[in-house]
């Protein structure tokens, strides 16, 4: 699925420019250079146009309603009973926080999930027979998680190509600042190591070359290889933080987003306690992958302020 065409029009975007100072001051990108300010602009957008398209991919939110009975093939599956899924969305203080204002009336939000596929021993019918002990794959939905909320759908799509885009560009200087990390705990250790090896060399002068313990050359000898070994891994790690490497790394990653995150249609036939089995209800959600590290199931729905008030009484007053 393509999101975006690089020579689509460029035009003022609040949520574009505010990521480009994020970005720029996360980095010690100086954009007061034009050149700097416009590379960094375009490649933000391209990232903000395939995010907005992920996002609309995944349709108009579900609307929850505890006055009737969900017609979402995906609700039984998602938690495996109404009190869960009543307490999760207790405990949501992002959700909350939307409704503590009291002119908002309704609240869309997203929710995250793991996917979790395993094998469990149950039982299966093959017309008047029944079979017991038969290996069936079931699915459960982990780790829930309302990710982010706003009091329109709109306002969600902002927070949400925000919290992608941010995600991309600090891919690049991740590696960057760990080996920044790495590169200071290195040169303490050598520090220290050169001292400890200081203090050796006179004790070998002190004793004579011949006289020297046998324990004194070995330390000597052992200090000489971690030396080497810490020279070694200083030499094996990326340059210095260099701002204009830094931008180029990030402005190429934001410019492919794809490689990086990409939303994933998932489809099955799901029947009593996650079995997944072709008599089940067909279900279809998408699973958002981050690189190579994660997938989440996610999920749009929204909430209006009575539903809210029934969850949280308190926020009638």
């Amino acid at each position: 699925m393509k999101f975006f065409s690089r020579n689509s029009t460029r035009t003022a975007d609040p949520v574009v420019e505010r990521l480009v100072r994020r970005i720029a001051e996360d980095n010690a990108i100086d954009i007061s250079d034009t050149k700097c300010s416009a590379m960094l602009a375009e490649a933000v957008q391209a990232a903000c146009a395939y995010t907005r398209g992920m996002i609309d991919a995944l349709g108009e939110p579900f609307v929850l309603d505890r006055k009737r009975a969900t017609g979402s093939t995906l609700g039984p599956i998602i938690f495996d009973n109404r009190k869960d899924a009543l307490d999760a969305l207790r405990s949501s203080s992002k959700i909350r926080q939307v409704f503590t204002d009291p002119k908002v009336r309704e609240c869309v939000f997203l929710l995250t999930m793991h996917r979790r596929e395993y094998v469990i021993f149950g039982t299966e019918i093959e017309g008047e027979m029944v079979r017991r002990d038969v290996m069936q794959d079931a699915v459960e939905f982990l780790d829930h998680n309302f990710s982010a909320a706003a009091p329109s759908l709109a306002e969600l799509r902002d927070i949400l190509t925000e919290n992608v885009v941010l995600f991309l560009a600090d891919l690049a200087p991740e590696l960057l600042r760990r080996d920044e990390t790495m590169r200071g705990e290195l040169h303490r250790s050598e520090e220290l190591l050169k001292a400890q090896m200081q203090t050796l060399g006179y004790a070998l002068r002190e004793s004579g070359p011949f006289a020297a313990p046998p324990s004194l050359h070995s330390k000597i000898s052992q200090g000489s290889q971690e030396m080497r070994s810490l020279l070694d891994r200083l030499s094996s790690l990326s340059a210095k933080w260099d701002p204009a490497k830094c931008l180029q790394e990030i402005c190429d990653i934001l410019l492919a987003p794809q490689n990086h995150v990409r939303l994933e249609l998932v489809e099955m036939h799901v029947g009593d306690f996650g079995v997944k089995s072709k008599a089940g209800k067909f279900i279809r959600f998408h699973e958002c992958v981050l690189g190579d590290k994660e997938r989440l199931a996610v999920f749009m729905a929204s909430m209006d302020r009575d539903n809210a008030l029934y969850l949280w009484p308190d926020l009638e007053g």
